[in-house]
């Protein structure tokens, strides 16, 4: 559970939202400051609107408060933020009196004034402990990880359809026959195939017919017996 003493102001949570909303900074998570991207973000951000401050702001932190055994409904949304331009982490123990003699140059105490100015106007600079309980909890997902979520799903739905439509325009494999209607009818690819030597069968068989009718007329035929000579017929 870390713990801070760290120098900077307040930052209360609605003025994060309405600062995140009118600067369309879609990686930020409002609800938490320290998540990576969200830091990246609001630096970055920062570093366009204010440069002459943040030339002197260049160890500019965000520090959160939050205690995991708070269960409570509003526990996981804290009522502020701290921007902080000078950060101790307390591990063991610390002397506060050497920490803040250390000073903040002349510079840097405008700068961060400036900044307070524009962000948090109501809200005092000064030294403040925070303790953060949990620093890698799970954040909200941001408005550009939802729309890269999203745009993933349909590209990946889309393809499905393509694969769908092309096995679909396909033309389905021939069924195979079953065994049992072979067995009693014979296949109808066979069939197919042995009908034209019996077509050539029946063919044959009708060229021969006049043949062998011959044949049959000329063997029943009835004989006369041969004649005598001298005799009339």
């Amino acid at each position: 559970m870390p713990a801070y003493l760290l120098h900077g102001f307040r930052w209360p949570r609605p003025l994060i939202r309405i600062h995140i909303i009118l600067q369309n900074l879609d990686d930020a998570a409002a609800e938490w400051l320290v998540a990576p991207d969200t830091t990246r973000a609001l630096l970055r951000n920062f570093n366009g609107l204010y440069p002459e401050s943040m030339e002197h702001l260049g160890r500019l932190r965000f520090i959160e408060q939050y205690d995991p055994a708070d269960l409570s409904a509003g526990a996981a949304s804290q009522p502020y933020a701290y921007v902080a331009d000078r950060c101790e982490e307390v591990k063991l123990g610390v002397a506060v009196k050497d920490v803040v003699n250390g000073g903040i140059s002349n510079e840097q105490w405008a700068a961060t004034m400036e900044l307070r100015d524009r962000l948090a106007p109501e809200e005092e600079v000064g030294w403040y402990v925070v303790v953060c309980g949990d620093e890698e909890r799970w954040a909200p997902p941001t408005i550009g990880q939802l729309e890269a979520a999203t745009q993933n799903s349909s590209l990946s739905r889309s393809s499905e359809g393509d694969s769908y439509s092309e096995g679909k325009a396909q033309s389905p494999p021939e069924e195979a026959e079953p065994r049992g209607l072979r067995k009693l009818f014979g296949s109808s690819r066979l069939g197919k195939r042995k009908s034209r030597p019996i077509a050539n069968r029946a063919k044959s068989s009708d060229s021969n017919t006049p043949k062998a009718s011959q044949a049959t007329l000329a063997s029943r035929a009835p004989q006369l017996p041969p004649q005598m000579p001298g005799t009339a017929a």
